[in-house]
Formats: C-alpha cells, sequence, structure tokens
C-alpha cells in the first residue's frame, strides 16, 4: 500500500511539474472566486492602509456573483463617482526572469479602465517571509500600462510580464529585485465617472523560457 502511495504521489508531482512548464497551470490562488475560505479571498480590494482618500473602502464595492452576462464566478466592483476603484490578484512568488500570462474576461459599464502587472519587492525594514501582505511590499517593477474601454459585452484580455522575453539591462536590473507580482486593474481617481466593471476567467500561467536582455 505503502508503494502504492508512493508512486501515485510521485505521479501526480510529475503531472504537475509538466503542467507548469507546459504552461497549462494556474498560478492564480481562487482564479474562480470559489475558495471554501470565501468567494474573494486572496483578493487584494483593502487598500485602507495606503491612507489615500479615493481609495478608503475600496473592498466595501466589491462583491461575488454566481453568475453575470453568461459568465459565472464573477467578481463585481460598484464604481463611485471619482473614486480610485482597483482590484490585484493574489499574489505569486517570483523567480528572477520567469515570464508570466495572464488572460481574463472584464465586462466594463460607464467607466474606463486600465491594466498592468506589478512586480514588488520587500519594504526596506520588512524582513522577508512567505505570503506576504502587499503592505508589506513596495513596487520595483511594472510592466507597461495598457487601456480598456466600456463595452457592450464581455472583453477577453490578455498581458504579460515582462511584455517583452528581451528587455534593457535597466529593466532587468529592477527585475532581479521582484520577488511577487500580481496583475492589476483600475479605475483612476480622476476618470470623474460613476459606474460598475465585472471580472471572470482569470488564468495566469508561467511562459516558456526565460527573459534575457538586448543586446
Amino acid at each position: 500500500m505503502k508503494q502504492i502511495y508512493l508512486t501515485i504521489s510521485l505521479a501526480l508531482g510529475l503531472t504537475l511539474t509538466a503542467l507548469s512548464q507546459a504552461g497549462d497551470l494556474n498560478l492564480c490562488y481562487n482564479a474562480a472566486f470559489d475558495s471554501e475560505k470565501g468567494n474573494l479571498d486572496g483578493w487584494n480590494l483593502n487598500y485602507d492602509w495606503t491612507g489615500v482618500g479615493l481609495q478608503q473602502g475600496n473592498h466595501l464595492n466589491a462583491s461575488y456573483l454566481p453568475e453575470f452576462r453568461g459568465k459565472k464566478n464573477v467578481l463585481h466592483m460598484k464604481v463611485p463617482d471619482g473614486y480610485e476603484s482597483k482590484v490585484e490578484s493574489p499574489l505569486i512568488a517570483y523567480e528572477t526572469g520567469d515570464r508570466y500570462k495572464c488572460t481574463f474576461d472584464i465586462y466594463i459599464e460607464g467607466v474606463n479602465m486600465k491594466m498592468l502587472f506589478n512586480g514588488y519587492q520587500f519594504t526596506p525594514g520588512i524582513k522577508p517571509y512567505e505570503n506576504p501582505k502587499l503592505q508589506d511590499l513596495r513596487r520595483i517593477y511594472k510592466t507597461e500600462q495598457m487601456d480598456m474601454k466600456q463595452g457592450s459585452r464581455w472583453q477577453s484580455m490578455t498581458m504579460y510580464f515582462p511584455n517583452n522575453s528581451q528587455i534593457s539591462s535597466t529593466a532587468y536590473a529592477h527585475l532581479k529585485k521582484v520577488r511577487q507580482i500580481c496583475f492589476f486593474i483600475y479605475v483612476p481617481g480622476h476618470t470623474y465617472g460613476a459606474g460598475d466593471f465585472y471580472l471572470s476567467n482569470v488564468r495566469i500561467t508561467k511562459v516558456p523560457g526565460k527573459v534575457s536582455v538586448k543586446k
């Protein structure tokens, strides 16, 4: 029985490794908003710690919808007028040189949005630890920002971290300091428009190969 258990465990480990290498393993925790700990568990929605007025109470505008316009397991964000609504995915530990792809579906009403990947390091004075909190991190790297506009249907979006497989030596120097990454979507405070946005089908997968420095 012990031998059978070891064989199954080894096979499962090899399968997960193969999936990860192939880029099929979704690395985003609670990507389907279906965790037993809570539908929004792990997602960064509370920014009260920043002290920024337009971000206070951000988490109170977030809710889970079992279904919305044909999509299941949906994060709904209510956007008050002039508010800087923000959502960051659960953090993913980063190994220098790795590259990631993020895909998701979004439905936008009444506002325009932006999306990018953030790369974080620990804030000076904070001793590194596992599963860190966002407030103990400082952004050291970000990808090129992309704009998203409201539409009358679900939109499928794709972005990468880093944006390209080859980056400048200056960018790589910052990339080497990254310890955690997450994808980030937000409605800027200067938008001054009320509305809603809905997020579903989030996937973050590893892209084969390593980032290199442009010659």
